[in-house]
C-alpha cells in the first residue's frame, strides 16, 4: 500500500509567539530573506523593524557603495555568512557624502556643505548634528546676498596667550569637509539618553563634543595637553580616551559644556612613528593601542598618487597603573576592527563568523582623503599568528568614495 504524498507545510500558519521569536533570532541577512517565505513573515518581519524589536547583536559587515549601482544605495558585505545586502537611504545621496566614523550601527557623514548627520543604515533614519559654522575654528563667510561662499579655518591651540600660527585658510563648503574631519564617535547607542558625538578635526586634530539630542553647537575642548594631535578615540568606563600618534592617552569627563581633561599615560619614546594608531577595548575590558605601518607603491608610474599598502599590525596591552605596555602576540578569541569606524574588539565565541585572533582592516590614510579618489581602498585581513594579509573578497565590489568602513547594523530607533 502506498503511502499518502508528504503534505506541504503552510508556514503562513505559524504561531505569531513562535514567529517572533524565530525572526528575532536571525542575523540581518536571513531576517531580510525571511520576508519573502510569504506575507505572514513579511508583514511580521516589518512590524518588528517599524516597532524597533528587532534588536539581535548583529555580525559587523563591510559598507560601500558600488559605482554599477544607484548614488542612493549602499551594499552591505555580511561577515556572518559572505551575502550582500542592498540597503536604500535617505537624501542626499551617500554616494555624494564623505563618511567621517561609524558607531552602535550608525554612520557619521557629511554632506556638499559639510554639514554632519547621524544615518542608520539598517532603518534609513537620519538626524542632524550641529551646524560647523558652531565649530571654535570655523568661519563662515556670506555674499551680499546671504549665501554661503565659503568656511575660514583658524590655526590656533589652547595655549594661552593665544597665537594664531597661519593666516586664517579659506575653504568652499563641499572641499572642507575633507580638510577639517578627521574621525568622529559616539558615546553609546544614540537610541539611549545623553549619547555624546566626540569629533577629532583640525587644525592639529583636536577635539571638539556635541550631544546628539539637545546640542546646538560644538564644543571645544579646550586643552594644553601636551601631545594632543589625536587619532583615535574610545568610550570607556565613562569618559573619553584619546590617543596621539606618539602613543599617549588622555582622558575627558564630559561635564556639560566642558570636558575635564588629564593624562592617564604618557607618550611613548619610539623612533619609528606607525602611520596610522589605534586604541581599542578588548571584549575582557582590557585597553589596547594598536600600531599599524605600511609602504607606498606606485603601480603605474604616470599615476600621481601611490598605494599604502599595510604590511604590519602590532599590538600592545596598556597597564595605566604601572605605566607601562605589554606585547600582546595574540587576541585569543577576538577579532579586532580598525579603520574610520570606531575601534573595536569582538569575541567570536558570541560572533562565530568572525576569525578568532585576526584584524579586520580598511585603508584610512589622510594623504588618499584629502589628494585623491583614484588609489584603491582595500578592505583586507590580518592574521595575528603568522603576519599574513588576505583579501576580504576578490575581486573587490566597491567604490573608494565614500570610503568603505565597518558597521555593525543596528535596528534601534532614537527616541528624540
Amino acid at each position: 500500500m502506498e503511502e499518502p504524498p508528504p503534505t506541504e507545510l503552510d508556514w503562513s500558519n505559524l504561531q505569531a509567539d513562535i514567529l517572533i521569536t524565530v525572526l528575532c533570532k536571525l542575523e540581518f541577512p536571513d531576517f531580510f530573506r525571511s520576508a519573502a517565505v510569504c506575507t505572514t513573515w513579511l508583514a511580521g518581519a516589518q512590524a518588528l523593524r517599524r516597532l524597533g524589536l528587532y534588536n539581535r547583536p548583529q555580525t559587523p559587515c563591510l559598507l560601500y557603495t558600488n559605482a554599477a549601482g544607484s548614488p542612493r544605495v549602499a551594499e552591505l558585505f555580511s561577515l556572518a555568512d559572505k551575502s550582500t545586502c542592498k540597503m536604500h537611504l535617505p537624501d542626499p545621496p551617500i554616494r555624494k557624502r564623505r563618511i567621517i566614523g561609524s558607531s552602535y550601527g550608525w554612520l557619521v557623514t557629511a554632506d556638499s556643505r559639510s554639514e554632519l548627520h547621524l544615518l542608520n543604515p539598517a532603518t534609513g533614519e537620519q538626524i542632524s548634528l550641529p551646524p560647523v559654522a558652531t565649530m571654535e575654528h570655523v568661519s563662515p563667510v556670506f555674499d551680499h546676498t546671504g549665501r554661503l561662499q565659503r568656511y575660514d579655518l583658524s590655526f590656533y591651540d589652547a595655549t594661552l596667550p593665544r597665537k594664531e600660527y597661519y593666516d586664517r585658510q579659506p575653504y568652499l563648503p563641499d572641499k572642507f569637509r575633507d580638510v577639517l574631519y578627521r574621525k568622529v564617535v559616539l558615546s553609546c547607542d544614540p537610541s539611549r539618553p545623553g549619547c555624546i558625538a566626540m569629533m577629532i578635526h583640525n587644525p592639529w586634530r583636536q577635539l571638539s563634543f556635541a550631544r546628539v539630542v539637545g546640542d546646538s553647537k560644538w564644543h571645544w575642548v579646550a586643552t594644553s595637553l601636551d601631545g594632543s594631535n589625536y587619532y583615535d578615540c574610545i568610550f570607556h568606563d565613562g569618559a573619553f580616551y584619546a590617543m596621539n600618534l606618539q602613543g599617549g592617552i588622555h582622558r575627558y569627563t564630559i561635564a556639560g559644556s566642558c570636558a575635564k581633561g588629564d593624562t592617564i599615560f604618557k607618550d611613548a619614546s619610539i623612533a619609528d612613528i606607525a602611520y596610522n594608531v589605534y586604541i581599542a577595548r578588548t571584549s575582557s575590558g582590557q585597553v589596547l593601542r594598536i600600531w599599524k605601518w605600511g609602504s607606498y607603491a606606485r603601480p603605474d608610474p604616470d599615476k600621481l598618487h601611490a598605494r599604502l599598502h599595510t604590511t604590519s599590525i602590532e599590538i600592545s596591552r596598556v597597564d595605566f597603573d604601572k605605566q607601562n605596555i605589554v606585547g600582546v602576540d595574540t587576541l585569543g578569541d577576538d577579532a579586532l576592527f580598525i579603520g574610520h569606524n570606531y575601534t573595536w574588539c569582538l569575541s567570536t565565541k558570541d560572533y562565530p563568523g568572525l576569525l578568532p585572533n585576526h584584524v579586520y582592516f580598511t585603508d584610512d590614510t589622510d594623504y588618499w582623503r584629502i589628494h585623491g579618489t583614484d588609489p584603491r581602498r582595500d578592505a583586507k585581513i590580518y592574521s595575528l599568528e603568522d603576519k599574513s594579509v588576505c583579501d576580504l573578497v576578490s575581486p573587490k565590489r566597491w567604490t573608494q568614495w565614500p570610503i568603505p568602513i565597518w558597521i555593525t547594523p543596528s535596528f534601534n530607533k532614537i527616541h528624540k
